[in-house]
Order: C-alpha cells, then sequence, then structure tokens
C-alpha cells in the first residue's frame, strides 16, 4: 500500500463533485431530510415547554420571572445530561424524579431546588452556558452517529457493485478516489450540521431570547465544531465498511449494526458484567461527550481520540480498497 499516488489536484475536484453529487442523489437528500427532522425535532421538544412558560407567565402577570425560567430550563435538561454523561442510569434517574415530587423539592415560589452534589461538568453545563443549548448538543451528540450512516454508506459500494469505479480508474487513481470521496462526504455532513446549530440558535435568539446574544453564539459555535468533529470518525467507519462490500444496502446495513451495535453491546453487557462497557471505546462512544468538557485536557483528549479513530478506519478502508477487485 502506497500513498505516493495522491495527487491534491484530483483528491480536491472528487471532494467537491461528491459534495454536491450528495445533494442531487437519494442518500444525500434522505440524509438531509432525516438530519434536518432529527435535529429540530429534539430542539422543539426541549424548547417547547419553555416556550409555554414564558407565555404562561405573561398572560398572568404580564411579565416573565427570568428565575423561574433558568430553573425550569435545568429541571429540563438535569436528566439528559446525568444520562448522557454516564452519571445515572434511566432507572435511578426516575427513581430519583420519584422522590423528588414525593418530598416536594420545590421552592415556594414554584423554582427547583438546585442539587447540591452537581459535578462539575454538568454546572458547567447547566450553569454557566446555556442549558436549553446544551442540552440539545447532548442530544444530538447521542443521535447523530445514528444518522450520518445514511449519507456515508455509499461512498465506494455503489460504484463497485455497478462497475463504475472502472471507467474512473482510467483517469484518476484508487487514493484519490477513496480519500476525495471521504472529504466531500465530510464537507456535506458539516454543511447539514451547520444547518441544523443556525437555525437552533438562530430561533433560540429571535424568539425566546432568554440567553445574551453574544453567549448563544459563542457557545452555539463551540457546539457546531463538536458535532461537525463527531461526525468524522463514524464517516471513516463508513467508508471501511462501504470499501469492503459491493452491495449499498449491505454496506448500510453493516453500518447501522456497527455503530448502535457497539453502543448497545456495552450497555447491555455492562448490566452483566461491568468490564463490557468498555466495548463502547471501540468507537467514539467512549469519549465523545467530552467534546463539551469545560477542562481543556478532557476536550483535547476527545478530540485527538477522533482524529486517531479516523486515521485508524480511513487506513484499514483504503488497505482494502487498494487490493479489491473492481
Amino acid at each position: 500500500m502506497s500513498l505516493k499516488t495522491l495527487t491534491m489536484s484530483h483528491i480536491r475536484l472528487i471532494s467537491l463533485y461528491w459534495s454536491r453529487y450528495a445533494v442531487r442523489s437519494g442518500s444525500g437528500l434522505v440524509y438531509l431530510l432525516i438530519a434536518l427532522t432529527f435535529g429540530l425535532m429534539v430542539a422543539h421538544m426541549l424548547i417547547m415547554p419553555v416556550e409555554q412558560l414564558i407565555a404562561q407567565q405573561k398572560r398572568e402577570m404580564g411579565r416573565t420571572d427570568p428565575v423561574i425560567i433558568r430553573n425550569t430550563i435545568v429541571e429540563i435538561g438535569r436528566p439528559i445530561a446525568l444520562w448522557i454523561l454516564g452519571e445515572k442510569t434511566m432507572g435511578e434517574i426516575a427513581r430519583e424524579n420519584a422522590a423528588r415530587q414525593r418530598s416536594g423539592m420545590n421552592n415556594p415560589d414554584g423554582t427547583s431546588a438546585q442539587d447540591d452534589d452537581a459535578s462539575p461538568w454538568m454546572s458547567f453545563l447547566l450553569e454557566k452556558k446555556p442549558a436549553l443549548l446544551s442540552a440539545i448538543f447532548l442530544v444530538l451528540l447521542f443521535g447523530m452517529p445514528f444518522v450520518i450512516s445514511f449519507l456515508a454508506y455509499n461512498q465506494i459500494s455503489g460504484d463497485v457493485q455497478s462497475h463504475g469505479l472502472r471507467y474512473l480508474l482510467l483517469r484518476t487513481e484508487r487514493s484519490n478516489i477513496y480519500f476525495g470521496r471521504f472529504i466531500g462526504t465530510v464537507l456535506f455532513s458539516t454543511a447539514v450540521t451547520a444547518i441544523i446549530v443556525a437555525t437552533i440558535t438562530l430561533y433560540l435568539g429571535a424568539k425566546t431570547r432568554i440567553y445574551p446574544a453574544p453567549e448563544l453564539v459563542v457557545w452555539a459555535t463551540q457546539g457546531f465544531l463538536a458535532l461537525a468533529l463527531l461526525m468524522v470518525p463514524y464517516i471513516a467507519v463508513c467508508s471501511l465498511i462501504s470499501a469492503s462490500v459491493d452491495s449499498p444496502f449491505l454496506s448500510l446495513v453493516l453500518a447501522k449494526i456497527v455503530i448502535a451495535g457497539v453502543l448497545f453491546m456495552a450497555i447491555l453487557g455492562g448490566l452483566a458484567w461491568k468490564p463490557a462497557k468498555y466495548i463502547k471505546y471501540a468507537l467514539p462512544w467512549g469519549w465523545q461527550c467530552n467534546l463539551l468538557h469545560p477542562e481543556p485536557a478532557h476536550w483535547m483528549g476527545a478530540v485527538a481520540a477522533c482524529l486517531a479513530y479516523t486515521a485508524v478506519f480511513l487506513m484499514l478502508g483504503y488497505y482494502r480498497f487498494e487490493r479489491r477487485d473492481l
């Protein structure tokens, strides 16, 4: 295997064409629809209770109470953060919420009592940063890896099945095709992520007006970078699978099984045998939430992990693609 055949002009041309082609292809349109639907639905489900509270306060008091709104947002984001950050299981969160309701942990003014044992990470996301946007980002970090395979599954396998790559190889080398299509897929995924984050941020800023605009923009930018970077290693996984099989449908199925299977095996296996939870580190599942960590050492480690996963999966896929019969 040699990378000496890489030609940057060819890679740039292939990546730009592939990113534009994704807009017109069935997989690109399906991914665009699913990603937008998922992202905006998550935002709607988390923002709607806050909007209803604001409308109720204006109707009953003629104004809004920032303290009540803030505590309501924290109560919405708290169970999401506890579960996705791995601090508590769903059962523990449900039992805790039931106990809080039975013991009446609400203050007389209607606000919710805050946890004294909240971790610095949770306090950073729910207190120091726009909590509503933090909750949305946590759900997107968890859910978008399941969605990305709808875009990235057919980078190679479709043209291998139709033998279309044989004609393209008359004009360029395999390495340029493989890496060019990977970069094109990353560009399209990043553009869709930017649309989702920009739409949610503009709505929060213009409609709810809960947070100062500069604070919202800065945190939205950080969340966008985290989401965009997270998609790259999962796209590389799909590149490896797509370069290994001939059928686009089989590539999609395998991508779904691998991405989801690693997480579910870690969760279910960890219930019976605790060391099984480390299976999630076979993919970035074990690192990705650290992209929103307040400590530089944690988020820099997550960035390095995502880049390392990307390099490993890309090189394995390229090794397979260089040696297979087209």
